[in-house]
């Protein structure tokens, strides 16, 4: 049997805070700075990317100076990033900070150390 499943879901993206996803940890805690190995990356959500796609997430991603987008669509605020095989939700205690704490939000917008 051959069986072609696709599934599809509308974002409305946008940027979110001026985080950069760092492969390791830095020495120093940075609020724009999340560590990889701290971010949760909800596998089962990745959604495959045509190129075209991709290229208008780094776009936006770039002009905007931050790794996180998030979609204040039906389901309240998610977060996600481009991953290795996609589009995929992910979660970090630093995404929460920003919408609840305006000192933080501001030290992540300016780049500033704690």
């Amino acid at each position: 049997m051959e069986l072609t499943l696709v599934k599809t879901r509308t974002y409305k993206l946008e940027p979110y805070g001026k985080f950069t996803i760092a492969w390791r940890t830095p020495k120093v805690d940075k609020p724009n700075i999340i560590p990889l190995s701290e971010l949760q990356i909800k596998h089962e959500t990745t959604m495959p990317l045509t190129d075209k796609q991709d290229k208008e997430v780094i776009k936006l991603m770039k002009k905007n100076k931050t790794d996180i987008l998030t979609d204040a669509g039906d389901f309240g605020y998610s977060f996600y990033t481009r991953a290795g095989s996609g589009f995929t939700e992910v979660w970090h205690k630093k995404l929460s900070m920003y919408k609840n704490d305006a000192i933080f939000r501001n030290l992540v917008d300016e780049g500033k150390s704690f």
